[in-house]
């Protein structure tokens, strides 16, 4: 019985290893995550490593059942007044990966489209997740009013750098990703598939942002768009990702080194019951 048990609890550490070694992947340059996941509540967690603060809106976005059995909880969000922000900057830590030569950005979530166009602004798109506004314009993932995947990075003043979109949404859960870097310009991926769905490169003559410091926020952004949409799940990093590690992001919804409190179970807890 003693060596059932010694053989189970390996199987049990060696499947909880490859959690941690999967979770050190996508956590290499990672800027934010938030798995929203509480399930109820006026806060969600940042287990990044920079742990900000967020805030929601006064009307607070809806918690709702996530895209289980992936991940349990989500937030919904009314497309009108409802957010969550993040102020990065305010907190000393300001995104600033995406002018940065030697890095470039990516940013993941979890997102299913309930109805576009619910904000009335004239621009026919609302952001998954967004930074900038008036005179610091950087960046947004995006939803299209014909519910195209797209990805925006501007200049200060709002000129597009690049803006592609492309693909199809729908209503249904989606794993939506936007890279960008200086030399490659922007590229949108959906449910960690290899094949870009939107893609532009940087314009000739502009340059991305670098003196923003406006909050990071999810499905609003501050001159009236709003996105009526369930998000959750949502990751930034400092630095492109590979496709690989978009399918594992997407796979891995709580990082395993969190879920596992650090493999609680030692190699010496093992051999002592063998």
């Amino acid at each position: 019985m003693r060596r059932k048990t010694g053989i189970y609890l390996l199987i049990v550490a060696l499947y909880a290893l490859s959690l941690v070694a999967n979770a050190a992947n996508i956590e290499k340059g990672l800027f934010l995550y938030l798995p929203i996941d509480e399930g109820a509540g006026g806060k969600v967690k940042d287990y990044g490593p920079n742990n900000f603060k967020t805030e929601m809106s006064k009307k607070r976005p809806k918690w709702v059942r996530g895209n289980r059995p992936k991940f349990g909880d989500a937030l919904e969000f009314d497309g009108e007044e409802s957010y969550v922000k993040i102020d990065a900057a305010g907190q000393g830590k300001d995104f600033d990966a995406h002018f940065d030569k030697k890095k470039g950005m990516t940013i993941c979530a979890w997102v299913k489209v309930i109805k576009t166009g619910t904000d009335a602004h004239g621009q026919t798109r609302q952001p998954i997740v967004i930074k900038g506004a008036g005179g610091a314009w950087e960046f947004a993932l995006y939803v299209y009013d014909d519910l195209k995947a797209g990805m925006s990075v501007w200049t200060c003043g709002g000129s597009n750098d690049t803006e592609p979109r492309d693909g199809k949404l729908g209503t249904d859960w989606r794993y939506q990703c936007g890279t960008y870097n200086r030399t490659e310009g922007v590229k949108v991926y959906l449910d960690g598939k290899k094949d870009i769905i939107a893609q532009a490169g940087p314009a000739a003559g502009k340059t991305a942002c670098e003196t923003g410091t406006r909050p990071i926020f999810i499905a609003h952004r501050e001159d009236g768009q709003w996105l009526n949409a369930v998000i959750a799940q949502v990751r930034m990093w400092e630095r492109i990702i590979s496709v690989n590690e978009m399918d594992m992001a997407m796979k891995t919804t709580s990082m395993a080194v969190r879920h596992l409190n650090k493999l609680s179970m030692t190699w010496g807890d093992i051999k002592s019951t063998m």
